[in-house]
């Protein structure tokens, strides 16, 4: 991620909130496919029995992605609220130090050191919070993997089902190809949001 590496945390978040925009977008493009090969396989009756339970589970899935991302977009915006926080918290602390440096009334610097102990205490709970939410996170986007992964059986067993189901392969056959695009986007935007994860760590972390 060279080319955010001198970003700071909350502008981080923002980025990771744009990819999972477009993850949720995916998603429900899944949700529409797994409606449509609901439709078809009990049009198709004997000829498609065998893809219903596939696209019950395509149509779970996808739900289920829907969910994850959408408490995963909630948990990146409270980071960024929380990186926000920290980065104010920072500016005050290093404005109270300049400030106390210059000073020669020992009563003054006292008062502003409290101030400045607060304000250090502050921000070690702010980078905890966001320590927090990294960690969540990380456990989220590893439940959304998991599921992607067990989708490549499930176009493997789509096609399967897909030739045998004469006069509706061809529309089968395209939404064994949807969702195998669709999670191969999935899979991509997971694999960027897991590396701003691991740059923000490292940021939290230093």
């Amino acid at each position: 991620m060279s080319s955010d590496d001198t970003q700071a945390p909350f502008v981080i978040a923002a980025l990771l909130a744009g990819r999972l925009y477009r993850m949720l977008n995916t998603a429900k493009t899944m949700s529409i496919s797994s409606s449509n090969a609901k439709c078809i396989s009990i049009r198709g009756g004997d000829k498609t029995v065998g893809f219903k339970p596939l696209s019950d589970y395509i149509s779970d899935m996808a739900k289920d992605t829907i969910s994850i991302s959408s408490k995963i977009s909630a948990i990146a915006l409270q980071f960024s609220i929380t990186a926000v926080n920290e980065k104010r918290s920072l500016s005050a602390l290093s404005d109270f130090t300049q400030v106390v440096n210059k000073l020669s009334n020992q009563g003054k610097k006292d008062s502003l050191n409290l101030v400045i102990e607060k304000l250090n205490n502050k921000i070690s709970f702010l980078r905890q919070q966001q320590f927090d939410y990294c960690q969540t996170l990380t456990l989220l986007f590893d439940d959304i993997a998991q599921r992607i992964r067990a989708s490549k059986i499930i176009v493997i067993n789509s096609r399967t089902e897909a030739s045998r189901a004469e006069e509706y392969q061809s529309n089968l056959f395209s939404i064994a190809d949807n969702l195998e695009s669709c999670s191969e986007d999935i899979a991509s935007e997971i694999k960027t949001c897991r590396n701003y994860l691991y740059y923000l760590k490292n940021k939290i972390e230093a």
